[in-house]
């Protein structure tokens, strides 16, 4: 995969891929999304926060991800990257098959690419500053654009206590990217459309863009 780091470009390989959920600070906004999930029929975590071991392959920077059926919908995270020893922090969406999630999340979140963003910021040039860095996603549908999540990271688990916790259970592996959770929703899910997230640091004016469609496969059960 190829990022940008400032002016440079890297080329980097992910060894693992972890998605961490449940990641809140505040154990209210936890049950909520809780709840949110178990609306549509996700049964409530083993233990929180949640780790899911994914295949790295699943990473995307592509502008277009193909799903099956419209069943899936995306969510804005923090992305944490060990690239060569060093940890960076990128945008990303841990598009999900919210039917299959009723049966198992692990198979849910398989089952779809995961969006990265190429942009990448060294997480030392702002980790002081965590709980200030502001976050948003919007669902483009039928021309309509609806913000979708509104947030800061000081909502979530600081980096080295999510890291810790990552290694205390055994996921940790260099070459590691880390999803490290997500904001409640303002609306209801919206299923297919475009996906935009933003990350937004307002010490430096600087941002991280995020944006992809989903196109459905050809139904094999359709002729």
């Amino acid at each position: 995969m190829k990022f940008a780091i400032g002016s440079e470009q890297i080329e980097w390989s992910p060894k693992r891929l972890v998605i961490a959920g449940y990641t809140g600070k505040d154990q209210e906004t936890v049950r909520k999304h809780i709840e949110e999930l178990k609306e549509i029929g996700v049964p409530a975590p083993r233990q929180v926060p949640m780790l899911y071991d994914l295949a790295p392959e699943l990473l995307s920077s592509a502008g277009q991800i193909r799903v099956v059926g419209n069943d899936s919908s995306g969510e804005a995270e923090v992305v944490l990257l060990d690239i060569d020893g060093t940890w960076y922090v990128g945008l990303g969406s841990d598009h999900t098959d919210r039917v299959l999630e009723a049966n198992s999340v692990q198979k849910s979140k398989q089952v779809c690419a995961k969006a990265v963003s190429e942009e990448l910021w060294p997480l030392d040039s702002f980790k002081d500053r965590w709980d200030e860095i502001e976050m948003r996603s919007w669902v483009v549908k039928d021309g309509e654009t609806r913000l979708y999540q509104s947030g800061k990271l000081s909502a979530f688990l600081e980096p080295d206590r999510l890291l810790d916790i990552v290694k205390e259970r055994g996921y940790f592996s260099p070459g590691i990217c880390l999803y490290c959770g997500t904001l409640p929703l303002e609306t209801e899910i919206v299923y297919g459309g475009t996906f935009k997230a933003e990350l937004s640091d307002p010490g430096t004016g600087r941002k991280i863009t995020l944006a992809y469609g989903t196109e459905p496969l050809k139904d094999a059960e359709v002729d």
